[in-house]
């Protein structure tokens, strides 16, 4: 699909920007964030240092990024970077953040200076794990199916035998999304659903 290309490091900043104004199930949480870029260090921009090769960008009609997938194909490997090498400046800068525009971003900041714990899903044969965005001018056009199909290539490519993701469970839409390309639920929680699939 022309429209989808391998992310490059001059997206980075449309990546931060496109992580905030989908950040609440989907919808704008500019409002909801008093650091704009918060976001973006958390649940984007990592997976592009990290394996880049699994980073991509969906392009608006002036060729601009306003969409994204990224993750990773080894979930493990990719907390265990996540905790010795990204987040450590990172929990020194917000270590000493004592306000907050809303609790969503006091949560975030929370996440943050923990970090991942260990998963249960990359152990039972989901390894990879995603993160897919797009901005509103770019939805229902069948570019989220091609940034995920261009994924999955890319993650069979370098050996994942299978992906999880988690939904919210306030995006109602994204649930059908997922259900037509395969995935089905592994578990339920509280804020939404762990869905996963094979990739072989």
């Amino acid at each position: 699909m022309h429209n989808i290309r391998r992310a490059v490091a001059q997206d980075i900043p449309y990546i931060y920007e496109i992580a905030l104004k989908t950040a609440i199930a989907g919808l704008d949480g500019s409002d909801y964030y008093s650091d704009r870029f918060l976001v973006g260090h958390y649940w984007a921009a990592p997976y592009f240092f990290f394996e880049p090769e699994l980073c991509f960008v969906a392009l608006n009609e002036v060729a601009r990024p306003a969409g994204y997938i990224v993750g990773t194909s080894d979930t493990r490997r990719f907390n265990t970077w996540l905790q010795e090498v990204w987040l450590p400046p990172l929990q020194r800068h917000y270590a000493t953040q004592s306000e907050f525009k809303s609790t969503t971003e006091q949560e975030l900041v929370k996440s943050l200076l923990k970090g991942p714990g260990e998963g249960l899903w990359q152990n039972l044969g989901y390894p990879a794990h995603l993160h897919v965005d797009l901005l509103e001018e770019l939805q229902g056009k069948g570019l989220g199916r091609g940034l995920m199909q261009t994924f999955i290539k890319a993650a069979k490519k370098r050996g994942a035998e299978g992906i999880h993701l988690g939904v919210d469970g306030r995006n109602e839409r994204a649930f059908g999304f997922y259900e037509k390309l395969g995935f089905t639920i592994l578990e339920q929680q509280s804020w939404g659903s762990t869905l996963g699939m094979k990739l072989t």
